[in-house]
């Protein structure tokens, strides 16, 4: 059973709510991982792009948190927290999360390294959002009336590509549906780390291990 208190100040844990509800129509089951740094809690999630997704705000919490539930568990407990300002007891979550690993393997069992993150690029959030939205727009052209084996394979190749920083552009796909790349001018930034690569945005992180090998993934990532 996890267990701990997390405390948050309204504003975040209306931003966590915000994050949490963007994934809640994939999967209310999907495992979210939480884990204190320092005087900050990281909300982890697969969300159905097959990469991984970090999302941190400030926190108050009375021990070393490394915990994982389920998403829906995890929204009712902030809004619990909302309602009566009161801290997250995890001691009150006792449903277990359902398995999730993605077609490359991810899984929120296996995390990134904290450090040793190098050769930063950086970039305007509006500038790289246009494409992703080309990439949208093509596979739409291409896809359309097309049998499911073939849509699969325009999807698979389309989101397989290197796009901006030499990312794969479900990366970037996955980052402007949590809402983290957005047509605006705030930075955003490109590193690696061993296999990892990652995408910072203002939002929110999302990364991906590069060793993995291209598969196909699901056309529902794509729409």
């Amino acid at each position: 059973m996890a267990d701990g208190l997390i405390a948050l100040k309204p504003d975040e844990v209306q931003a966590l709510l915000a994050m949490a509800r963007r994934q809640i129509a994939w999967d209310p089951r999907m495992p979210v991982r939480l884990r204190s740094s320092g005087a900050a809690i990281g909300m982890y999630t697969v969300p159905p792009f097959d990469v991984l997704a970090l999302f941190a705000v400030p926190a108050s919490v009375d021990r070393e948190i490394d915990a994982t539930i389920p998403l829906a568990s995890l929204i009712t407990a902030l809004e619990v927290a909302a309602a009566n300002d009161r801290p997250i007891d995890l001691a009150r979550i006792t449903e277990a999360p359902a398995p999730l690993i993605g077609a490359r393997g991810m899984s929120v069992a296996t995390l990134p390294p904290a450090e040793g993150w190098h050769l930063p690029i950086k970039a305007m959030s509006g500038d790289v959002l246009v494409s992703v939205d080309e990439a949208v727009a093509e596979f739409t052209r291409r896809a359309t009336g097309q049998v499911e084996a073939l849509q699969q394979q325009i999807a698979d190749e389309i989101w397989s590509r290197p796009a901006w920083a030499s990312l794969p552009m479900r990366v970037l796909h996955a980052a402007a549906r949590l809402g983290m790349l957005a047509n605006d001018r705030s930075r955003i930034s490109a590193a690696v780390a061993g296999k990892w690569k990652r995408l910072s945005t203002a939002r929110g992180h999302v990364l991906i291990d590069a060793s993995a090998q291209s598969v196909q993934l699901p056309l529902s990532v794509l729409r």
